[in-house]
């Protein structure tokens, strides 16, 4: 035998690759018996015979191996299958004629059916009347579509004839691909229970029917604004407001109702149209157009206007108020803070204040006839001061008179054009005194006059200097010093200058007043004026208030009663039995009409100090 016939691998290959399995076991058995009934074997069969053994144990490994990988195979299969039956999702396969082929246990639940049972079954049976066609049409464009295009989901309603316990899903959502079976291609559909979302949708549709219903009660005219500015929803009373005629181009009012109108560039397009009949309208639509953009942008809290109108049945006032919306809560504000639109938005209230308006007229009205009855009250006052006042320059001039007659009549002829050369001195100083008490008189008249408040720019020292003129003999008389320290040189004030110094008047004349009656070693009214700035609201996102004048006057009187401070602006409240108790609330009146405030210092620890603070004119208005 060669050495190539020895060799192990020798004659394995073409041996090995042509005979099976059984084959091999039969030649080996044969081989085997040979060997043992020959009594001994040449070198050539003991190599086959090792070959074979050895290609045996490889067989018998490779076996095990099959048997482990089937046994893995099994146990992934039936894995998947739990997976598959347990999923939270419905799944269920549909061939061309919408009869399930496989469906999971969590769909067999879905449908309260039993899943052996269901194998077969034409799923449009389950179906509510009218769904069928649906289904069938879903089906057909799924498994006639192209590969790897989702179909739009479908939507459907379960029968309801067959009892269901009521978590039992109602409806369904078919979320479906084309898949290929051994019978071609098929839905496969994925069911999801979508009775939550409808319930969910049914909720939030009766929530905002009441809502509307709510807000189209009310007689206020409600208008729901988005992010930008557009309009969301406009309650009847806004229908009604928008469709009704206008008997005139003015107003300051944008009128319309449409979902989707830009109400935010309506405004500030009216703005930008000069008005002929009311050129303040002008002004006020861009003032409401600012504020309803601040509100939106989150500038400001709140946002509240007065505007005049015109309906068919006259002119009404209205007053706006602008507050934001924020749809989603907490989240949407910090998204707004990172630039990203947000469902925040804005509402606007309209309400008809034309009553009111009416009524504070009347009420301004009443005011200036009080204001005016307190102006006679106090001109009461002064009069005893007055004559003394009136008759010092009505003396001295009837003095320069006499003495300018007296050398007339007693001068001889010659000595006439001498004694006119002196007389011209003398009318002159008779002249100036008559003038001083005109002067007196015409102060007083004015003061006295009842008119219309005419408010105009009047600088502030002026006007403090020109009441201490007034009524400084008055102080004078009860031997009372009037200082004025001023802080506010230079400052002006947009108001009535007749009611501003009724204010200083009144306050003067109480602390005068309360000195001489207490009869004070000291006597001192002072008056005392500095700029500042209001206090800011919590609703105004802004750094500082508005610029102010703030005025004191303080006295060296006896001071006050603390505990009944309150009561001091209280109508017909006096300090001294003589008062009528009108000043100090009218004069409380007056300074709100001019947009300030008038208060006590409790904490004054000698004599009584009011404040009350004015709001500077702008560059404008001077």
């Amino acid at each position: 035998m060669t050495d190539d016939a020895r060799a192990p691998g020798h004659g394995r290959g073409p041996v090995l690759n042509v005979l099976s399995k059984p084959e091999l076991a039969r030649r080996l058995d044969q081989l085997i018996s040979e060997l043992l009934d020959g009594g001994g074997a040449n070198d050539a069969t003991r190599d086959l015979l090792l070959e074979l053994q050895t290609h045996q144990v490889e067989l018998e490994l490779q076996g095990r191996e099959l048997a482990d990988a089937r046994h893995i195979l099994e146990v992934s299969r039936d894995h998947y299958a739990r997976l598959f039956d347990l999923a939270p999702v419905g799944f269920a396969v549909f061939d061309r004629r919408g009869r399930i082929r496989e469906i999971n246990l969590t769909a067999a639940q879905m449908l309260g059916r039993d899943r052996l049972r269901l194998g077969g079954t034409p799923f449009p049976v389950l179906l509510a009347g009218g769904e069928m066609r649906r289904f069938l049409d879903h089906v057909s464009a799924v498994v006639g579509g192209a590969d790897g295009v989702m179909v739009e989901p479908l939507e459907v309603d379960l029968e309801s004839r067959r009892p269901r316990p009521e978590p039992a899903p109602q409806a369904l959502r078919l979320v479906s691909s084309r898949r290929y079976g051994d019978d071609g291609p098929e839905c496969f559909s994925a069911l999801v229970d979508i009775t939550a979302e409808r319930r969910l949708e049914r909720s939030k549709r009766a929530t905002e029917h009441r809502a509307h219903a709510i807000l189209d009660a009310l007689p206020a005219e409600v208008l729901v604004l988005d992010a930008k500015g557009r309009v969301v929803f406009a309650n009847d009373a806004w229908q009604r407001f928008a469709n009704c005629p206008k008997r005139s181009t003015s107003g300051s009012s944008a009128r319309r109702a449409d979902v989707g109108w830009d109400y935010l560039a309506a405004c500030r397009d009216q703005a930008s149209r000069a008005e002929a009949e009311r050129p303040a309208s002008k002004a006020e639509t861009a003032a409401i157009a600012d504020g309803v953009a601040a509100v939106l942008e989150r500038r400001r809290q709140r946002f509240v206007a007065e505007f005049a109108c015109e309906r068919r049945d006259g002119e009404h006032w209205l007053a706006l108020t602008a507050a934001p919306l924020d749809a989603e809560g907490d989240a949407a504000k910090g998204d707004a803070a990172k630039g990203e639109e947000t469902g925040q938005g804005a509402v606007i209230v309209q309400i008809d204040v034309t009553d009111r308006k009416r009524a504070e007229q009347r009420t301004q009205i009443a005011r200036e006839v009080a204001a005016h009855a307190a102006r006679v009250n106090a001109v009461g006052v002064l009069a005893t001061s007055l004559v003394h006042e009136l008759a010092q320059p009505l003396n001295a001039a009837a003095f320069f008179g006499r003495a300018a007659l007296e050398q007339l009549q007693g001068a001889d002829a010659t000595q006439r054009p001498k004694d006119a050369a002196m007389l011209e001195p003398m009318i002159a100083k008779a002249d100036a005194q008559l003038e001083r008490a005109g002067a007196i008189v015409e102060r007083l008249r004015d003061f006295l006059r009842h008119k219309e408040v005419r408010m105009q720019s009047l600088e502030l020292d002026p006007l403090i200097e020109r009441t201490i003129e007034l009524i400084g003999w008055f102080a004078s008389q009860r031997q009372v010093e009037l200082r004025f320290t001023s802080g506010s040189a230079g400052l002006w004030l947009l108001g009535d200058p007749i009611q501003l110094e009724q204010v200083m008047v009144n306050l003067i004349c109480n602390g005068v007043q309360a000195i001489d009656e207490a009869e004070m070693a000291e006597r001192r009214v002072t008056i005392a004026t500095c700029s500042r700035r209001s206090e800011v609201s919590p609703e105004e996102k802004t750094d500082a208030g508005s610029p102010m004048v703030q005025v004191t006057v303080s006295d060296t009187g006896p001071g006050l009663d603390v505990e009944n401070e309150h009561a001091l602006f209280d109508l017909f409240a006096s300090r001294r039995s003589s008062g009528l108790g009108m000043g100090l609330p009218i004069s409380r009146d007056i300074v709100e009409a001019h947009g300030g405030k008038l208060w006590v210092d409790p904490s004054s620890s000698e004599g009584a100090r009011f404040h009350f603070m004015l709001p500077l004119a702008h560059s404008g208005d001077q």
